[in-house]
């Protein structure tokens, strides 16, 4: 459109820094409105001057400028400069573009790629995850832009998501399988982004941490980072019902009513037989009810599994492994701010019980001290009083402090006490 334009006079009428506001605001009513009257309230004596002699209008009092585009055009094409506004607008300072129309054309097209993969996410237990790229933009962003490096990455992850769950594969192992690249999966990798996120929030019921570190998130597919041997779980008393030389060992432990520690590694590589099905497990959260458990109840206790705090990879995966052949969890943790933040994670992700952690039960210990609550103060997803009796109290109320409520809940009865 810029074919007909007189560059030279167009510069020296409409041209330059000084005007670049006025250009500016014409070529954003023409964008927004097709034509119309332009108003600036505010106008500088240049710009006003110029439009004026544009138009041929005589000087006028005031800081206010008012123009009707269509006149302003008409006299650009009279003058000889250009055939209309926006060609000369768009000599002047390019293309006029309508950054709306852009920005909905780009989503459109990124919905369009997003919705090619639905029915495979699907398939795959992950349209959630779908959807939230969606509504988030992040394979947008992982993917700098380009629509097809963007399929290309989802593409990818896809396909990391149709391999799992990995019985303890290394995470080098299932890039490399996957995507051609032992590092493809490392962290600070797009497709590593993408899959972490899938796993994290949406597949097989997300990993019940608010922000999940990435051995928790990969340890939820079954996937080890390394060896995987730190990230360990205390347990007592789990009755196993499997012949491997692994159940066997666990089974005498199970015996003797000794405290178990079980690593990653040994639940994703090798994971026990439970034998739960039906049956009570109670989680706790501090390590010293569990080890006053084994010390006054021994084989008279009921299985029992210690978060130490907020759980690691290796509590979530056993808890994800209970919880799958039927077990009935039971949760009990701190009343104080964290231990209710980690008690709703828990409760949100597993069909888990509240095990006396009712306002009332913190009602009937008010005699006992505590330590000043500390941090945010947070609802109680499973009992909407408890935030307020403890905001009343104003002090935390710790397991350790329960142990006798606690082992009475623990202690089998005598029919079951030799077989657990």
């Amino acid at each position: 459109m810029t074919d007909d334009v007189d560059h030279p006079r167009l510069r020296r009428l409409l041209g330059g820094p000084e005007l670049a506001r006025l250009r500016q605001r014409l070529r954003g009513k023409l964008l927004r409105d097709g034509g119309g009257r332009l108003t600036m309230s505010q106008a500088s004596d240049l710009e006003r001057a110029t439009v004026e002699r544009l138009v041929g209008r005589p000087p006028r009092q005031g800081k206010s400028l008012s123009v009707e585009l269509e006149v302003l055009s008409h006299a650009l094409a009279r003058a000889g400069v250009s055939t209309d506004l926006q060609s000369a607008l768009e000599a002047l300072d390019g293309p006029l573009v309508d950054r709306r129309t852009v920005r909905e054309e780009a989503r459109r097209r990124w919905d369009e790629l997003l919705d090619a993969y639905r029915p495979e996410a699907e398939r795959l237990g992950a349209s959630g995850w779908l959807a939230d790229l969606r509504r988030g933009g992040q394979l947008k962003r992982l993917a700098g832009g380009s629509e097809e490096r963007g399929a290309r990455l989802l593409e990818q992850a896809l396909s990391v998501l149709e391999r799992l769950p990995a019985q303890g594969l290394t995470l080098s192992t299932l890039a490399a399988e996957c995507l051609g690249d032992a590092h493809a999966l490392d962290a600070g990798q797009p497709v590593s982004a993408l899959v972490r996120r899938a796993l994290a929030r949406y597949w097989r019921g997300g990993v019940a941490l608010e922000h999940p570190d990435e051995r928790s998130t990969w340890a939820h597919a079954g996937v080890l980072l390394g060896g995987d041997i730190t990230s360990a779980v205390l347990t007592l008393r789990l009755p196993v019902r499997g012949e491997s030389d692994a159940d066997a060992a666990l089974g005498h432990y199970h015996r003797l009513a000794e405290p178990t520690w079980l690593t990653l590694r040994q639940l994703l590589r090798r994971p026990p037989e439970w034998d739960v099905a039906g049956h009570r497990v109670f989680v706790c959260e501090n390590p010293a009810v569990l080890a006053e458990a084994a010390e006054r109840l021994g084989t008279g206790c009921a299985p029992l599994v210690t978060t130490w705090g907020r759980p690691g990879a290796a509590v979530l995966t056993l808890l994800e492994q209970l919880e799958a052949v039927g077990a009935v969890l039971h949760y009990h943790g701190d009343f104080d701010w964290p231990g209710i933040s980690i008690a709703n994670a828990l409760l949100a992700r597993f069909a888990m019980r509240p095990w006396r952690m009712a306002a009332e039960d913190l009602k009937s210990h008010a005699h006992l001290e505590g330590k000043p609550l500390e941090g945010r103060a947070q609802e109680a997803a499973w009992d909407p009083q408890l935030r307020a009796a403890l905001e009343r109290r104003g002090r935390a109320l710790h397991e350790e402090q329960l142990i006798e409520t606690l082992l009475h809940d623990l202690r089998l009865p005598p029919e079951r006490q030799l077989s657990g």
